[in-house]
């Protein structure tokens, strides 16, 4: 019986870590190693092209202004607002709202 819970817990933990600061009201879940969402907000007074790159594949997307959306990415994935890179994912950006105008 031993066993076997330590091989469900091993397995529960391979499918990624979540770590939360104990206060709901701050609370923000990271996930390591896999998918997570991140909401694309082009804050900009006009229409930009989006792009977001990872292992060789893209998407490219137009987004007007004042339009938000949310995208499924992996740490390491990049994301270019025409044609610049403007960030490189990281599991710390999970959930976040990112605006692409500065």
């Amino acid at each position: 019986m031993r066993q076997i819970t330590l091989l469900a817990l091993l397995a529960f933990l391979s499918q990624g870590v979540t770590a939360t600061t104990g206060n709901p009201k701050a609370d923000k879940v990271f996930t390591k190693g896999g998918y997570f969402d991140v909401y694309l907000k082009n804050n900009c007074a006009k229409e930009i092209e989006v792009m977001v790159r990872a292992d060789g594949s893209s998407s490219t997307s137009k987004y007007k202004a004042g339009e938000k959306t949310k995208v499924p990415v992996k740490a390491g994935y990049e994301v270019y607002v025409d044609g610049k890179l403007f960030l490189k994912f990281a599991d710390s950006d999970s959930g976040k709202e990112i605006n692409l105008c500065k």
